[in-house]
């Protein structure tokens, strides 16, 4: 599925950039551009859905999303940037909201520790790929980063696809193709330029908003329903990434 999602979206990229052209890019900074294309994408997500296999979901999510914190940690030491008392207060809102929306104050099952370590080294990994996106967004624009990044990522995935079938029919294919558009073609780009606008850690703060999304678009389209205390979560979430909205540059 990764394998297939990317190679459908990589042309996309590609005709992004032709739309949206922009100066040479140098080749010390390519070779950035793919490792961290492997790192955060490729690599990331490997981790992560192998994580999959040993821990359950509800945990996966609680060890993924340390990821803001992280970012705020790299670009404490990469970037001198200093650590505020609003990005602490957004941190503190937006981590509670999570809790509330994703009901992890009922607990748990016991994760195993190559789990909680395959989803925890994804979380580290993908954190670093928000720093390098920024360093690199000084000299780099958006676009070909995120161009550059998901062309190694999609390359890396279809050299280790074992897989020996295809999806077969129209349907199959045009959720694929949603798929590659609306779900990586449009955040990657996004992500790209919002990382190059606000920084990394504000953009990783604002990420919160994706539980949210998933909850209500749960509700929207598959039926689900959530309770006060999810909502209470949800409202915690967006005060944190309004709260780090409003702060002064």
């Amino acid at each position: 599925l990764l394998a297939l999602r990317f190679a459908i979206a990589i042309p996309l990229f590609w005709l992004a950039v032709f739309f949206f052209p922009s100066g040479k890019v140098s080749a010390k900074d390519i070779l950035i551009l793919v490792l961290s294309g492997l790192l955060g994408l490729y690599a990331a997500a490997l981790a992560d859905f192998y994580g999959l296999v040993y821990i359950d979901a509800s945990l996966e999510r609680v060890i993924l999303y340390t990821y803001p914190a992280i970012v705020v940690v790299w670009a404490r030491i990469f970037l001198k940037e200093r650590l505020g008392s609003t990005k602490l207060v957004a941190m503190a809102l937006t981590y509670a909201g999570l809790v509330l929306v994703m009901k992890l104050y009922g607990g748990v099952e016991r994760a195993g520790l190559i789990g909680g370590g395959l989803v925890l080294f994804s979380a580290v990994i993908y954190s670093l790929s928000y720093i390098l996106t920024e360093v690199l967004s000084r000299r780099v624009s958006g676009v070909k980063i995120a161009a550059y990044t998901t062309t190694s990522a999609g390359f890396a995935f279809l050299a280790t696809w074992r897989g020996k079938t295809v999806p077969e029919g129209i349907e199959a294919w045009s959720l694929l193709v949603l798929i590659a558009t609306i779900s990586t073609f449009v955040p990657v780009l996004t992500l790209a330029l919002g990382i190059k606008r606000i920084g990394a850690t504000r953009s990783a703060i604002v990420s919160f908003l994706g539980p949210v999304s998933t909850a209500i678009l749960a509700y929207l389209i598959l039926g689900e329903t959530f309770d006060l205390v999810q909502i209470i979560g949800m409202l915690l979430i967006f005060a944190g990434v309004l709260f780090i909205s409003l702060e002064k540059a």
